[in-house]
């Protein structure tokens, strides 16, 4: 069983989620308003195949973007879930809800940017898979129907339809919103990313985290070679040759 979520505290959500049940005629039982913020949950009552969360997207630039990601912390819990923990998620729909919204962002001309985000945030703890799928970056955004329509369409396909299946991976490096990893989404599927600015944190142990917590399983790494330093790329590259973990390029997965 599939369910969407949203936050109580969460305008963005509150208007996609409507948008879901009065005009794209998703039942209601389908739909769930979650009180407080789903990223500080540790359980919910429910067993679910996956959960897509209907979610703002709150940046300091305030740039106009419809972004997906997955959710967990490396190091400190700053912003809910336990720290060095990732919470289960779909590689598959991850990759579809990002190809869905570049088709939604050009069927509607919206001025947003459309972007995969790393793994960051809460939750980190349910026993299930979960994908973010968010409209922001600030309260204009937030209330921009056309955008909560595209976005709401986006999560409507994720509930109703399978994925197709691709080969699926974890990644590393690059910023956070991870330009290079989105272009080769159109060849795999990637569930958590780890950014550059967490490298710190790669040990074999979060390594085999990150792998155990994207599903279907993985079948190799990506790097965003570009995206890290000279003894970034030997510390990750060390960790997975020495654990007979395959890797590629993220040059060699894009067109």
């Amino acid at each position: 069983m599939k369910l969407v979520l949203y936050s109580s505290d969460d305008l963005a959500g509150g208007n996609i989620a409507r948008l879901l049940v009065e005009e794209l005629k998703l039942a209601s039982s389908a739909v769930v308003r979650v009180e407080g913020n789903i990223k500080d949950k540790m359980e919910l009552p429910v067993n679910l195949e996956l959960a897509i969360v209907a979610s703002r997207h709150k940046s300091e630039s305030g740039t106009p973007t419809l972004t997906c990601h997955a959710t967990g912390n490396f190091g400190k819990a700053e912003l809910g879930g336990s720290p060095g923990r990732l919470q289960s998620t779909n590689a598959l729909y991850l990759r579809k809800a990002l190809l869905l919204l570049k088709e939604k962002q050009r069927k509607y001309s919206l001025p947003y940017d459309v972007s995969l985000e790393v793994t960051h945030h809460g939750p980190t703890e349910l026993p299930f898979p979960l994908v973010y799928v968010e409209v922001g970056s600030s309260e204009l955004q937030w209330n921009d129907m056309s955008a909560c329509r595209a976005v709401a369409e986006v999560i409507y396909e994720l509930y109703s339809t399978e994925p197709e299946k691709v080969p699926v991976a974890i990644g590393f490096g690059g910023p956070h919103y991870a330009p290079n990893f989105s272009e080769v989404m159109g060849n795999v599927a990637l569930g958590h990313i780890m950014p550059k600015h967490a490298v710190e944190y790669a040990t074999l142990e979060m390594v085999k985290l990150m792998l155990e917590k994207t599903v279907p399983k993985p079948d190799f790494a990506v790097l965003d070679w570009k995206g890290l330093k000279s003894e970034e790329k030997q510390k990750i590259t060390g960790i997975l040759e020495g654990n007979g973990i395959s890797w590629k390029k993220t040059s060699e997965l894009k067109g």
